[in-house]
């Protein structure tokens, strides 16, 4: 379902992007105004890598993985995107195409805003164009991390990490549905399917964490940090 969202005001949504705080009255009722609001069901694609940065999008209820595909099929999820988190990233300045690709993990509602009407309030609102900044450069440093992550941390280490990511960034409890299939936690961690599973055996084994069908409970959340920490 896809339809103008004339009824609320970006100002007043409790799941608004922060920066929005910085516009004026007339630009939070110019941006209303011109908000488009879909809603997208669990599994959906919200945009594709390389289809083109028309709108900004926000997430008002829901979550989604956002994810590069490599040239053999092979995923990374770089980020679990809640409400009030910027989908529009670098290539809205570079080349107009989106580099990453968006999908619904659960039932989601997104916003979409003109990406023109971002862009002219970053030329002409000094406080909105740095808190743009500061969002795009966050995400930026986000990733660096991740693939530096990636790269020299072993396995049980990346598990560690993406665990507690889960649990402080995206759920903010220590126990939690992760809603990711074990698939889905390898391409976060960057490991393969069987990988994952032995792994978070062993820290079942070892006390570190314990599974109830989908939930997993963090129970010595000080050696995960360890584990993450020592790579």
């Amino acid at each position: 379902m896809f339809g103008k969202g004339l009824d609320v005001c970006c100002g007043s949504c409790p799941h608004a992007w922060p920066n929005f705080k910085n516009l004026s009255s007339d630009e939070i009722k110019e941006l209303s105004k011109h908000r488009f609001q879909s809603n997208f069901s669990a599994g959906e694609t919200i945009f594709k890598a390389g289809s083109p940065t028309s709108s900004a999008v926000f997430l008002s209820s829901g979550i989604a993985k956002v994810y590069l595909e490599g040239f053999d099929g092979k995923k990374i999820i770089l980020n679990l995107a809640k409400p009030g988190y910027l989908l529009a990233g670098p290539g809205n300045y570079v080349d107009s195409t989106h580099h990453y690709s968006v999908v619904a993990l659960t039932d989601v509602t997104a916003c979409f805003i003109d990406m023109n009407l971002i862009k002219s309030y970053v030329r002409k609102n000094p406080m909105f164009a740095e808190g743009y900044l500061k969002d795009i450069s966050g995400k930026s440093l986000r990733i660096f991390y991740k693939m530096m992550s990636l790269v020299q941390k072993k396995m049980p280490g990346r598990m560690a990490e993406g665990l507690l990511s889960l649990a402080d960034e995206v759920y903010g409890a220590d126990e939690f549905n992760p809603i990711l299939s074990r698939q889905e936690l390898g391409e976060l961690t960057g490991m393969a399917k069987e990988n994952v599973v032995r792994i978070m055996k062993e820290f079942c084994n070892e006390g570190i964490i314990s599974t109830n069908g989908s939930t997993i409970t963090i129970k010595d959340k000080d050696k995960l940090k360890l584990i993450s920490a020592n790579g």
